[in-house]
């Protein structure tokens, strides 16, 4: 590689759907510096395809490694391959299973330099995860850690100063987000709210650790005390019976709505008298950062980066995970306080705005790339 040539970067993810490290690579595109940097995208999940033309429409090529089962051991001699015939320089992989693959194959894949982004805290991940990090985490030159509580707890797996350890927090766009709030009267004809209804939105996937079950316990005392209240509930997943079952089970039907995906939860989120993630554990998620970008008051669990963003009281609210009292004390206390929900909320966009750029966090990656090559 002559030293003007651009490096060739291959991001290795689990899939291309709209999960939030998907939307942050999606919306990092347009910071790219594409003159120093030639990008590529591989993904394992064939089915997960959802922001792949976004990639193609920007001229970034985008591979898929058809992975259809967790004990396709295939993929490893897939991806080698691939990285070999595109002569990749560096390979930039996020999430577990894609940064186990990558340091599995690191010395027959050609390529000289590996970068993995910690999106969690790696403690959460089930155990073969744990015990292959455990075994594989030096083989990365760098980790990037969206949080310092995901820095701290990655510390574990650094032996001799080895992967060097950077924190980068998730970013957004605040000024193509502001253009995309929608409007409450739209939300509440939509769904079929009353004119007055007091709007909490909850953006996540239907999984467990984002903490849906607690919030739906929340939302049955809320209406008790509140019935003005609606919950709309975005996002798919693994567990949308049984939460659609449980919602059911506490007479919420017609207060509490599950979306489906949504292409527009932004807009959604835009809307709401009040954003909530009550999530039993977490990296920085990026739905948070959304909300607040959008000047949107928060209720969101001490959990992971959460309380790195969020400063009680100022920006936000918090509380601990899975503490179903003092979640609808907290909904409950904003969605009677709109001066509450207007101060906390425009603290949330000043703090996003000033902190969490996309420009910035793209420079602070791509100089980790140049740091790796220079050492």
């Amino acid at each position: 590689m002559s030293e003007d040539a651009p490096v060739r970067v291959m991001v290795l993810i689990k899939g291309l759907g709209v999960g939030g490290a998907e939307r942050l690579l999606e919306r990092a595109i347009p910071y790219l510096d594409r003159r120093r940097y030639a990008y590529q995208v591989a993904y394992l999940l064939p089915w997960k395809n959802a922001l792949v033309p976004a990639f193609e429409q920007a001229g970034i090529p985008v591979h898929c490694l058809s992975m259809r089962r967790a004990a396709d051991w295939g993929v490893l001699s897939r991806l080698a391959g691939l990285l070999r015939r595109e002569r990749v320089d560096l390979v930039h992989a996020h999430l577990p299973v894609p940064g186990v693959l990558a340091r599995l194959i690191r010395r027959r894949s050609g390529a000289r330099w590996l970068v993995y982004t910690e999106h969690n805290v790696p403690s959460r991940y089930r155990l073969p995860t744990r015990l292959l990090n455990a075994a594989t985490y030096r083989a990365n030159d760098a980790v990037i850690a969206v949080s310092q509580e995901v820095a701290t707890r990655v510390q574990r797996y650094v032996r001799g100063g080895r992967p060097r350890v950077v924190t980068i927090p998730n970013a957004i766009d605040a000024d193509e987000l502001a253009g995309q709030a929608g409007s409450r009267e739209a939300v509440c004809r939509e769904f079929g709210f009353p004119p007055d209804a007091r709007v909490v939105v909850h953006v996540a996937n239907l999984v467990p650790k984002k903490g849906h079950r607690y919030l739906l316990a929340a939302a049955r005392r809320v209406i008790d005390h509140e019935p003005r209240a609606r919950f709309l509930l975005v996002g798919l997943g693994p567990l949308a019976e049984s939460l659609a079952a449980e919602a059911r089970r506490l007479g919420l039907n017609g207060q509490v709505v599950f979306t489906g995906f949504r292409p527009d939860a932004v807009a959604l989120m835009g809307a709401a008298d009040l954003v909530v993630l009550p999530s039993v554990h977490e990296g920085l998620p990026l739905t948070l950062l959304e909300a607040m970008a959008l000047g949107r008051p928060v209720v969101a669990s001490r959990v992971g980066g959460v309380p790195e963003v969020v400063r009680s009281g100022e920006t936000g609210v918090l509380v601990e995970p899975m503490d179903v009292d003092a979640l609808a004390s907290q909904i409950l206390t904003l969605l009677g306080d709109a001066t509450l929900r207007e101060r906390l909320g425009e603290g949330a966009r000043q703090q996003v705005r000033r902190r969490y750029g996309m420009a910035q966090m793209v420079a602070a990656v791509e100089d980790v790339y140049r740091q790796v090559r220079d050492r």
